[in-house]
């Protein structure tokens, strides 16, 4: 046998399935992949045992604090910060920050009191609101977003054993992004991470994963609800 001998086709899945696990497929190849996950259960058990292996690698380590430096790196390389003295702190002070500014503020401010406050004006939207449910409709989460602040509530419906349900931001333009694994009882509440910002074009979504998330940082099991935020 020479390296130039072809894979098999149970060699070719195995090593998929390794890959998809390790969160190496972009692309078109990571969605043909994750949609092979409902379809296929044996490729699906394969997914599994490999996210089982790599998760294991980590039960003997201890988390530790990554320095600030790379910290304000990953910031900027994701675009969330500029960095450190990235604009002249001997600038001119712009116009609005003169006299000029502090009489228009006060011009302004005075006109959104106005507004509040008069009887028929009406009251400022408090929020965003997204109800996920699944196609069979034997679940069903809402989150409530105010301000920054989210909460979100099971409302019937459980994962199986030895399955989470995570919690996804959907942005048009950026990758999903985790905000956590659902409490199987109760709500779970959370500040919105920096760079997050609620709108009426971001989702939220639900996907099955491995007892505690995935391990990948992208979604590897099935996406079971996705809903718009609307307002309040």
């Amino acid at each position: 046998m020479t390296d130039d001998t072809p894979l098999t086709a149970q060699q070719e899945d195995e090593a998929l399935a390794a890959e998809l696990a390790l969160g190496l497929l972009d692309g078109p190849e990571a969605e043909a992949a994750v949609a092979r996950l409902s379809t296929d259960p044996e490729f699906a058990a394969a997914v599994r045992e490999w996210q089982e292996r790599l998760a294991g690698l980590a039960e003997g380590l201890t988390p530790v604090m990554a320095p600030a430096r790379a910290r304000q790196y990953i910031r900027e390389r994701l675009g969330h910060a500029d960095a450190p003295l990235a604009t002249d702190p001997t600038e001119g002070a712009s116009w609005w920050r003169g006299p000029i500014g502090v009489i228009a503020g006060f011009f302004a401010a005075a006109a959104i009191a106005f507004v509040l406050f008069s009887p028929d004006a009406p009251l400022p939207q408090q929020g965003y609101r997204a109800e996920l449910a699944s196609d069979a409709g034997d679940m069903a989460v809402e989150a409530i977003l105010r301000g920054r602040e989210m909460r979100i509530a099971m409302q019937s419906g459980s994962p199986a054993e030895g399955r989470d349900w995570e919690v996804w931001w959907l942005a048009e333009g950026s990758d999903p992004v985790s905000l956590g694994v659902l409490p199987r009882e109760g709500d779970m509440t959370m500040m919105l991470p920096e760079g997050l910002e609620p709108s009426q074009g971001a989702r939220i979504a639900l996907s099955d994963e491995p007892e505690g998330g995935s391990p990948t940082g992208q979604a590897t099991g099935p996406v079971i609800a996705v809903a718009n935020l609307t307002d309040m």
